[in-house]
């Protein structure tokens, strides 16, 4: 089972629960709770944040 931990910068993933669409930007170490890790949701504007363990399933390159 993939997760959010394993993903690298910019990959592209479905989160499992809900089936929205993310990008994968970074994750950001030292912070009052802990790392975090930074995703931009399809159609949405302003960075989020997600749980290291969510259920994904990337999004392959290409064809659609």
């Amino acid at each position: 089972m993939t997760r959010v931990r394993d993903l690298q910068p910019g990959q592209q993933f479905v989160l499992k629960r809900s089936g929205d669409r993310y990008e994968f930007i970074g994750h950001k170490r030292d912070t009052p709770g802990g790392t975090q890790y930074v995703v931009l949701r399809s159609g949405f504007a302003r960075p989020t944040t997600l749980h290291h363990s969510c259920h994904i399933i990337i999004k392959e390159t290409g064809n659609g």
